[in-house]
């Protein structure tokens, strides 16, 4: 008898651990912005504008906990490809889009991430947001 409430113990204890940790996985998603290679801004004000629109966006996410990181990546680059390995010598780009920005928010589901999402500036010019569920392979 001592046995088997042990035996109960124990499972509860591990059942309950493990709903603890299931509950404090955050999830994260993928921002992917992309722009139009050959996007020229209207004027000058269109862009300074958008400027502190990113600003404000940028430190909403910060505040609330939302950004994991956020990269830009230059204009420069190569791609690889396929089993020949061929090199082009700029970035890819399909349907004349670019990826100007990444980010990696925590969001609580995929309409949590929408929302994030819908607020870029990115789509006041034009741009696009993909938004894309990931899992950290790196084990940490």
């Amino acid at each position: 008898m001592k046995k088997q409430l042990l035996l109960a113990a124990f499972l509860f204890a591990c059942i309950t651990c493990f709903a603890q940790q299931k509950t404090e996985i955050k999830l994260q998603y993928l921002l992917i912005i992309r722009f139009k290679t050959d996007f020229k801004p209207e004027t000058d004000t269109t862009v300074s504008v958008n400027i502190k629109h990113w600003r404000v966006y940028m430190g909403d996410l910060t505040q609330s906990g939302k950004i994991v990181g956020g990269y830009r990546p230059s204009g420069d680059g190569i791609t690889i490809s396929g089993t020949q390995k061929v090199i082009t010598k700029t970035p890819y780009t399909a349907n004349n889009d670019l990826v100007s920005s990444v980010l990696v928010i925590n969001a609580d589901d995929l309409n949590d991430a929408k929302a994030i999402a819908a607020k870029c500036p990115a789509l006041e010019l034009g741009g696009s947001v993909e938004v894309r569920p990931i899992m950290n392979t790196a084990g940490k």
